[in-house]
């Protein structure tokens, strides 16, 4: 009897070691590569006609030609930085490199779930004998001209769905022409240069997919006026002055992004010889 006792409590000791012992879940493992958020996100969400700035210690650089206003006339090879606390600096390098100087900082000083505020001043200062790219007949009209524009704007932007974001931009900008050489008068009604101007813009994105989105907005100028010396001022009228702009963003990469635009207006048609115009501008942030 002993010695079944014995083998019974050697099979249960066996049995007991044969079980599996207790032990936590392991852990689901983390990718080492998370996806990209959408064009919501605060490292992706644009900054044009927005509230939004650059994340703390981001860089973007934009690249783009044919638009139009003051910040990417004709050409943009710009340089941003997030300062930190909402604000960014910029500049413009294209338009340095053929002698304007055009440089703006922005601050997103409001920043809830569906209700963002953000400001922006911006300068530009260009000098006629510094226009180098100019062609011969242009080159004689700004010869003597110096044109200063200091443009402030306050944008509120209302992120209500996944899919849809509402924008609307209140602007002054103050504009001065030194210099008054024949035959200018045109120049600056049709390319608004120099300008004061009182505006609002309104604009919609529409997110399509998570790297995709619609871009809509329209300036609506209340009053814009062109200080000219020796001269009663400009005042021109509506319909010379309100544009339109419907674009196209995609993030093509993570940190890469580009926008096709088509822009509509009168200041398209001085600047490019159309009403209608595209554009293109290739961005990557780092």
């Amino acid at each position: 009897m002993s010695s079944l006792r014995l083998a019974s409590r050697a099979l249960a000791l066996s049995l007991l070691g044969a079980l599996p012992a207790h032990s936590q879940p392991a852990p689901a493992p983390v990718p080492s590569n998370p996806p990209p958020g959408d064009l919501q996100s605060p490292d992706q969400a644009s900054v044009r006609n927005s509230a939004y700035t650059l994340p703390r210690g981001m860089w973007g650089l934009n690249l783009g030609a044919l638009g139009i206003g003051g910040g990417d006339a004709y050409a943009t090879l710009g340089v941003s930085y997030g300062i930190g606390a909402g604000l960014q600096a910029e500049m413009n390098l294209a338009h340095l490199s053929v002698g304007l100087i055009n440089i703006a900082t922005a601050w997103h000083f409001v920043d809830t779930r569906y209700f963002d505020l953000g400001a922006r001043v911006g300068f530009s200062y260009g000098r006629g004998k510094w226009v180098w790219i100019a062609n011969d007949y242009t080159q004689e009209l700004i010869a003597k001209i110096d044109v200063m524009s200091i443009p402030v704007e306050l944008t509120a932007s209302a992120p209500l769905t996944r899919w849809l974001q509402l924008d609307l931009s209140v602007s002054y900008t103050y504009g001065e022409v030194f210099g008054h050489p024949e035959r200018a008068e045109t120049l600056f009604s049709d390319a608004q240069l120099g300008v004061r101007q009182f505006a609002v813009r309104p604009g919609a994105r529409f997110f399509v997919t998570d790297r995709i989105a619609l871009e809509l907005s329209t300036k609506l100028p209340v009053s814009t006026v062109i200080p000219l010396e020796r001269m009663d001022d400009q005042t021109l009228p509506f319909k010379h002055t309100w544009s339109f702009e419907g674009g196209l963003r995609s993030r093509l990469a993570p940190g890469f992004f580009t926008t096709l635009r088509l822009h509509y207006g009168s200041e398209v048609d001085a600047l490019y010889g159309a009403r209608l115009y595209p554009a293109i501008e290739l961005e990557y942030r780092l």
